[in-house]
């Protein structure tokens, strides 16, 4: 089956502005733009265009659109880049979801404030039979790969019936939105992929106060040596030791930190420079889409995170997130 992503789906109306008016403020913008987005379409989106066109399996999108002129559009986009779309759902009566973005400009940081309105993705949950057709038997030993996020109704349930019903699977969570879960939901995820705001938020979940303050102290001392002691006991404490066991940790503009059970010891990989950052909104879901299929493909963790830290640095020198990412072979070009 290959790589499957279960997610949101939203039309991003993208405003481009100098600065964030205040409260109560009218201020001139200087741009608008309209774009498909949502975290599981932007990643549904680099798992495809990352894809070797040398390689044989499928990339598969689960999710939901409104019966209306945005989700025909998202629709189409996810098509026409060879996304399977047999599993995302039209409803009536309900409106495709929709995400209003401003991206501030002066600075020349492309930074960007997000508001999202659920819309149909609300509707995305799933029974035992439902998933039974998303997630058919499959009787090859082909590795299979499933991601999620957090722009849908609880994730984890559909977490849980694969863990019990196709326990051969690999499961990717990116929980962003972030949203507490249970330690014992944290230990059936083989990949966790998350940003320096997401690995403290999990922390303040599952530990205890004095353990956090630690983290934080370490953090304020040394950022990316306090973030390796968090991605360090994240991957030993915190995620399934049954597969690859793999924690990633985003740092923005510093770069990012990978372990695993494979290799323990964190290893560090700068962040690309450019020349202008244009908009930084795909950036995340760009890098995650790109490192699962190059795990899937085969790569090493660290070769994986080399090419995904390049596709990333691409994105965020066009506007758009699912618009601006590049292809396997704009990253292969680049390198």
């Amino acid at each position: 089956m290959g790589i499957t992503i279960v997610g949101s789906l939203n039309y991003d109306l993208v405003t481009y502005t100098d600065r964030v008016p205040d409260s109560g403020e009218t201020f001139r913008a200087n741009h608008f733009e309209t774009h498909a987005g949502g975290k599981g379409l932007n990643q549904t989106i680099a798992t495809a265009r990352m894809k070797d066109p040398k390689a044989n399996y499928k990339v598969k999108m689960v999710g939901n659109v409104g019966k209306d002129s945005f989700g025909e559009q998202l629709l189409d986009i996810l098509r026409k880049n060879n996304v399977d779309v047999a599993n995302v759902g039209i409803l009536p009566n309900v409106m495709t979801g929709i995400a209003t973005i401003l991206v501030e400009q002066k600075d020349g940081s492309g930074q960007n404030r997000i508001i999202i309105t659920q819309g149909a993705n609300g509707k995305s949950t799933y029974e035992s039979g439902k998933l039974e057709n998303i997630f058919p038997t499959d009787s090859s030993d082909r590795k299979q790969m499933v991601i999620f996020q957090q722009e849908i109704p609880n994730p984890t349930s559909i977490i849980h019936w694969l863990n019990k019903n196709r326990p051969t699977y690999e499961i990717v969570f990116n929980p962003s939105p972030f949203e507490p879960i249970s330690a014992e939901d944290w230990h059936l995820v083989d990949v966790l992929i998350v940003n320096e705001v997401e690995a403290v938020q999990i922390l303040e979940t599952i530990y205890n106060n004095e353990e956090i303050k630690n983290y934080k102290s370490a953090i304020e001392k040394d950022f990316v040596e306090g973030y390796e002691k968090i991605c360090s006991v994240l991957q030993k404490t915190l995620v399934s030791q049954s597969k690859s066991a793999i924690v990633v940790t985003t740092l923005g503009s510093k770069g990012a930190l990978f372990c695993s059970k494979d290799h323990p010891t964190v290893g560090f990989v700068p962040s690309c420079k450019v020349d202008s950052i244009v908009d930084t909104t795909g950036a995340g879901d760009t890098f995650l889409g790109s490192l699962v299929t190059q795990l899937y493909q085969g790569q090493d963790l660290e070769k994986a995170m080399k090419f995904s830290t390049v596709a990333s640095s691409l994105s965020i020198q066009k506007r758009g997130a699912a618009e601006s990412m590049p292809t396997f072979e704009d990253v292969q070009s680049s390198f």
